[in-house]
């Protein structure tokens, strides 16, 4: 089963309130000619706008969703639909321009070939350069008929007050822990997790973003994570030193130590802050650290923190550092973030 085959599709359960709402005018004919989703990266914005465009062109719908079998389902669960446009960021570049907004505008004035109207959706709106936010304010004042725009980012604060204005927003939050939780048990196997203890760990160390975290699960990369971190703890007790770390660590893969160790960061970070640091291994590791109070511990944290994100980026750049060294460099912070302070 795949996240979104027949049987298991958006609109996801902690989604289901605003779908209600966009049926519902749906059903009563009073949709809006714009909407912009908004919520935190991880929690199925995409995932949703799609959804909701497959059930607007669906000739036949199911209950309160796209019947997945009449054409017009087929033919965009197939991305090939011909009265649905995706718009995303040419290929090499990272933002949205105004060629590709026009061309948007271009493609809503058109008559419907499924005679269900036609939907485009911008699943990364906050990338829009200001130019194309221009002329897009344009396609949101004189919108087509049976025409509907279908808007994705982090917030409205990230897109312009105009274009705002006239969209219908609609906040998707994400899940609660104990219904991640759920989700996950539900389409994981069993012997690909050892505990829902394990699952809420892993949840916590992925920002409770189940859908980030089951394809990790899946392909078994959280082993990597959990070994790290058993890492980290073995580093500050002395039972390992730096050089075994990091050559242990990059059978791992240099870029997925990085990403974890951004992550256990986080989650030590998030626990002092709130005062709520759960798990007794991250628990062991705060109380391991070589300094004596919170204040200390975070000036610790919050410098390994951004050392990590730097190296992550570092890797990731066309610079072409040397993974090894970056290892030992951030393991022996990690050790010895006294040296750190120092200098």
């Amino acid at each position: 089963m795949t996240l979104l085959d027949n049987a298991s599709r958006p609109p996801w359960p902690w989604q289901k309130a605003a779908w209600r709402r966009l049926y519902e005018q749906k059903q009563s004919g009073s949709m809006a000619h714009a909407y912009l989703f908004f919520g935190d990266r991880g929690t199925g914005r995409m995932d949703f706008a799609r959804e909701f465009a497959n059930l607007i062109l669906c000739v036949d719908p199911a209950d309160d969703q796209a019947c997945y079998q009449c054409r017009s389902c087929r033919a965009g669960g197939a991305g090939h639909h011909p009265d649905l446009l995706l718009v995303l960021p040419e290929e090499g570049k990272k933002d949205i321009g105004v060629g590709q907004i026009r061309e948007l505008t271009e493609f809503l004035s058109l008559n419907s070939f499924s005679g269900q109207g036609r939907v485009a959706i911008v699943p990364r709106a906050e990338r829009l350069t200001l130019s194309a936010s221009n002329a897009l304010l344009k396609t949101l004042e004189e919108p087509a008929d049976k025409a509907v725009l279908l808007l994705a980012g982090f917030s409205p604060g990230s897109l312009l007050p105009t274009i705002r204005s006239r969209c219908q927003l609609l906040s998707l939050p994400g899940p609660d822990p104990e219904t991640a939780t759920a989700w996950l048990r539900e389409r994981l196997a069993d012997n690909e997790y050892e505990s829902d203890d394990q699952l809420r760990e892993l949840l916590e160390a992925y920002g409770n973003r189940p859908l980030e975290l089951a394809p990790v699960v899946r392909a078994g990369q959280t082993s990597g994570f959990i070994a790290l971190r058993q890492m980290l703890l073995d580093l500050l007790e002395e039972r390992v030193g730096v050089l075994q770390c990091a050559r242990e660590a990059a059978k791992i893969g240099e870029s997925a130590v990085f990403e974890h160790l951004v992550r256990v960061s986080t989650i030590l970070i998030r626990g002092l802050v709130k005062g709520d640091l759960r798990g007794a291994e991250y628990r062991a590791l705060a109380e391991s650290l070589p300094e004596q109070n919170e204040i200390g511990r975070l000036y610790i944290l919050l410098e390994f923190h951004r050392q990590a994100v730097t190296a992550r980026k570092l890797l990731a750049g066309p610079g072409n550092p040397n993974p090894q060294l970056l290892l030992e460099s951030i393991f022996r912070l990690w050790r010895k973030p006294e040296l750190r302070r120092a200098g």
